[in-house]
């Protein structure tokens, strides 16, 4: 069977990012997501270079490997070359279709999924700390989403001289769905409702709603979805939309029609966390779908609070700082700093910006060496004293 594809895209710098770092393609028969790290400029320059390689060397006639091994050394060498731009890289997820079967090439923790039969598959494998540590069964996928190290990458495109790639092949079938995302999307929204939102068949309220999704699960990375979708070339004839092909911008989005009811009935069951849960728990000025809830009960007169409870305020409060003030030069904990596993002096807090520790020592054992059980020790951060912390660095194999 002759298949065709229908395509949409949409990237969005999402709700908290300076700039948008990651880069796409969606230019039929060839998809890619790149996801760029190493600070504003580098990781754009990053994600730009793979996803323009890898046109260029694909429409010479080179393989998706070729081009991806292509990329890593222009990243590489730009970086070996630039100081402004050392350690920059990008993940890289791609796909070439040729007729019912699909190529792919991925390194990082972007993510190629599949939905079948109303059945979502990952089809990639998570290049990072927290994505070896589910394979190896010391945490749950659930766990993984939330890991304070979820950001750390095991591998990736332009930092080291020769890229491990991953490549590997799909056979497709009639009405296959393809998404490619950055872990903006994929690292936040449940695959429950990643694959409710693909079953829809205008692929632009399809983008639209993925970023929309992401974004109610609070934003906090740039947000980018390619989603393909496989029809019989007789189909495509019949159909004039068919073959049509939709590229959104942020811009788009912006401009773009606020979601039908419908949607609005379905984003009802999305899972929040956070800042997100608790806005959802407060009262809606609707109680269900066209009937208005009765009006809110007018404010009391707020009560000042006796003197006497102000008092033992002030004084937990001075209390807790004078401890924490004599923890930050007596205790020592062991954990991570730029990839690395380091010694801290004080307590694993922050509150807002404010910061109980600082670092004492960073030692040249990257965190990615660990196990499983080793890890879980780095991240207990148990406090004790600077000699019992420099053992436990050393006794995961680091050299203090």
């Amino acid at each position: 069977m002759n298949l065709v594809t229908r395509h949409a895209a949409l990237s969005d710098i999402g709700l908290h990012r300076q700039a948008n770092e990651d880069a796409y393609i969606a230019e039929a028969p060839l998809f890619a997501v790149a996801d760029g790290m190493g600070g504003a400029q580098a990781g754009e320059v990053a994600a730009g270079i793979a996803i323009e390689t890898l046109a260029q060397t694909t429409a010479a006639g080179g393989s998706l490997q070729e081009a991806a091994a292509q990329a890593n050394t222009r990243i590489f060498d730009l970086a070996a070359e630039d100081p402004d731009r050392a350690g920059m890289g990008t993940t890289l997820t791609a796909v070439r279709i040729a007729g019912a079967q699909a190529e792919f090439v991925h390194i990082g923790d972007s993510r190629a999924y599949l939905l079948r039969g109303g059945e979502l598959r990952q089809l990639s494998e998570d290049h990072s700390l927290v994505g070896e540590w589910v394979r190896e069964g010391a945490i749950t996928p659930e766990e993984a989403a939330v890991n304070r190290y979820r950001s750390i990458l095991s591998r990736a495109l332009g930092t080291e001289p020769r890229a491990e790639l991953d490549v590997f092949s799909v056979d497709l079938e009639r009405g296959d769905v393809l998404l490619l995302s950055s872990d903006g999307l994929s690292g936040v929204v449940p695959s429950k409702r990643l694959a409710k939102l693909l079953a829809k068949d205008d692929l632009q309220a399809c983008v639209q709603g993925l970023v929309r999704e992401a974004k109610q699960h609070g934003g906090h990375d740039n947000i980018t979805a390619v989603v393909v979708r496989l029809e019989a070339g007789d189909e495509a004839a019949e159909d004039g939309e068919a073959t049509a092909d939709v590229t959104l911008s942020a811009a788009d989005q912006a401009t773009a029609p606020p979601p039908s009811q419908a949607e609005g009935e379905a984003a009802a069951d999305v899972t929040l966390s956070g800042g997100d849960q608790a806005a959802a728990d407060a009262p809606s000025s609707k109680s269900a779908a066209g009937a208005v809830a009765a009006p809110p009960p007018p404010p009391r007169a707020a009560k000042r609070p006796p003197v006497s409870r102000l008092l033992i305020v002030a004084v937990v409060v001075a209390v807790l700082l004078v401890t924490a003030a004599v923890a930050a030069n007596e205790l020592y904990f062991v954990g991570v700093d730029q990839g690395y596993v380091s010694v801290f002096r004080g307590l694993p807090w922050q509150v807002g910006g404010l910061e109980f520790h600082r670092l004492y020592l960073r030692s040249a054992l990257p965190v990615t060496a660990l196990n499983a059980d080793q890890s879980q020790r780095v991240q207990r951060h148990s406090l004790g004293s600077k000699g019992a912390a420099l053992d436990l660095v050393r006794a995961v194999g680091g050299s203090p």
